[in-house]
Order: structure tokens, then C-alpha cells, then sequence
């Protein structure tokens, strides 16, 4: 399980694109300079360890195909200090698709328990979401809970595993928004991640772009309620913000704060990062996200089977 941590405010990272003759100009952003040359970490318990970055998979890896179902212990962590969350409802999509309800065969619908788990059963090896629904206590803004949407997690092989599901209590979410500089306004949405290669190692130095269901560049604005990009410091720095931030840290970690929502279709988001001196495109998803939530979204390599806006 990737964990999500405190994030930064950054510049958006942009690419000038090209558009096709007849076909309406999409806005990609203003140019930028190259960031540093990249570098890929693995994020140890005390320390970051200098990793290879594989890029080797780009355009050709597929995701992967879920085996038979394993019965697997879901372990419901808050967001910034994992402590367990109990009596929460979580929905479990074992096709990797947010449903609007969970009556069908590939949703199943499971409580945490005291020490914030559940059993679930998923498709060996393959990928599932999920769905943490919220709730409010008015005592206590620890034991609120925000709505959390998260895509493209990876299932045990085999019986018998664990698997981490995100939590967002009320003083993190409160707190996001504090050290950050912007505000929450209703119906907007914040999606985060993190950005990896090949090899499922994190990617520092890289940059994300968002794309609304209409292909327009999501812009940053100059206000505290616009959108805007910001990166995570990682376990080495304590996980405090760098508000002049410009790329990822080498926790491959990004957040898009107060997306806001034109429909139900999915957005795109990308990660472009300094290869050899050049900006290339390392990372493409797309996924419907959610007004009032989180949605976490991880990065990976460009897929073989992706979205056709990812290969453009």
C-alpha cells in the first residue's frame, strides 16, 4: 500500500502541446524550464535509498490480470498518523471500478472492527478500489471521518495477506488546507498520489498535469480557491511541506486541491519528468473523481491498455 502524507504548494508543471488541424485548441499550460535531472528513491523506514529508474515498460506494460479470490485482511489507517480506524463502511470494487452502489457481483460491502480491519476476499494479484465512507462526530474532529476514493490497489497473490486502506480524519483535513494556503469549497474535489516507475519505485522530480473529461488543462489560479499542484516532503524531511516545491520529492507524492467537477466522466492525470534532458510523459491515469473527497489516484507507467488520451 502507498501512503499518502502532507503536501506542498507548487507552480504547475507544464508542457506546450500540439493540436490537430480541424480539431478544437486544448490549453496545455504555460512552458516551463527543465526541473533537475531525475532521480528515483525508495522510502525506507529511516531513509531514502538511491533506486535505478526503470522506464523500460513504457507503452507496453498491461494491468495485471486478478487470479481466483483470496481472503485478505483489510486494514482501515488514517492518513497521517496510521493509527486504526473502526466502525467505518468501506466499499471494495474487485474490478477496479467505482460504482455509484454496491449491489452488483464485483462490490462487497465490509465494516472495520475495533482495531479498524476487516476480512474481504479479492482476485489474486490483481488490481481493486475502494470507497471509505464518511463520518461526522461532532465531539471529536479525530474520529471524523472524510470520504476517500482510491483506485488501481494491488490484491495479494495469495490467501492470508493484508492490505492498507487510506482514512482521512477531520483534523486532517482541516490541517491540509491551513499549511497549504487554499481553502475547501464545496462541491470541489482533491486528488492525490504517487508517481512510479517500472519497477513500482517512487519517482522524484517528476511533475503532474491534469486534464477535465473535455481535455481542457486544469489551471492554477491565483487565489486560495483555485486549483493548484502541490508535492509531499517524504518521511526524511518529516513530512513537512515545501512551499517551494516545484516537482515531487523522492516520494513520487503529489495532491491537486479544489478540482472542480464538470460531469461524472473520468479526468486524466500525467506525470512528465526530466529524462536525459528531455520533459517526457512517464505516467498516465484516468479515473472519475469526486466532489467533497479525496481521491487517490497513483501514477504509474504509461500502459499498453490505458486510456487512448494517455498515448496521444
Amino acid at each position: 500500500m502507498m501512503r499518502i502524507r502532507l503536501a506542498s504548494m507548487v507552480a504547475v508543471a507544464a508542457l506546450a502541446g500540439a493540436c490537430d488541424g480541424g480539431e478544437p485548441m486544448v490549453d496545455a499550460g504555460p512552458p516551463v524550464a527543465l526541473p533537475p535531472p531525475i532521480e528515483v528513491y525508495l522510502e525506507g523506514a529511516d531513509e531514502f535509498e538511491p533506486s535505478t529508474l526503470d522506464l523500460s515498460c513504457l507503452g507496453t506494460r498491461t494491468a495485471p490480470t486478478g487470479g481466483a479470490p483470496v481472503d485478505v485482511e483489510f486494514q482501515l489507517r488514517d492518513f497521517s498518523d496510521d493509527f486504526e480506524v473502526p466502525d467505518i463502511t468501506v466499499w471494495v470494487f474487485t474490478d477496479n471500478v467505482i460504482a455509484q452502489d454496491c449491489g452488483g457481483p464485483n462490490c462487497q460491502e465490509i465494516v472495520s472492527d475495533a482495531s479498524g480491519n476487516a476480512r474481504v476476499m479479492m482476485p489474486a494479484g490483481g488490481w481493486y478500489s475502494y470507497q471509505v465512507f464518511p463520518r461526522e462526530d461532532p465531539s471529536s474532529r479525530r474520529n471524523t471521518v472524510f470520504g476517500v476514493f482510491q483506485y488501481n490497489e494491488p490484491a495479494p497473490a495469495s490467501a492470508g495477506g493484508s492490505v492498507t486502506g487510506t482514512s482521512v480524519s477531520g483534523v486532517t483535513i482541516e490541517l491540509i488546507p491551513a499549511t497549504l494556503g487554499f481553502s475547501r469549497e464545496p462541491g470541489r474535489a482533491i486528488v492525490a498520489g504517487r508517481i512510479h516507475d517500472c519497477n513500482d519505485a517512487n519517482i522524484a522530480n517528476a511533475r503532474v498535469r491534469m486534464y477535465d473529461p473535455d481535455g481542457n488543462f486544469v489551471m492554477e489560479g491565483p487565489s486560495a480557491s483555485d486549483p493548484s499542484y502541490a508535492y509531499f516532503a517524504g518521511v526524511v524531511l518529516g513530512n513537512t511541506p515545501n512551499s517551494l516545491a516545484t516537482e515531487s520529492a523522492p516520494d513520487g507524492l503529489y495532491v491537486v486541491p479544489q478540482v472542480p467537477i464538470v460531469d461524472e466522466r473520468p479526468y486524466r492525470v500525467e506525470a512528465w519528468a526530466n529524462v536525459d534532458g528531455e520533459l517526457v510523459k512517464v505516467g498516465c491515469e484516468t479515473a472519475r473523481i469526486f466532489p467533497d473527497n479525496v481521491t487517490v489516484l497513483n501514477v504509474g507507467p504509461l500502459r499498453a491498455d490505458g486510456a487512448a488520451e494517455c498515448m496521444d
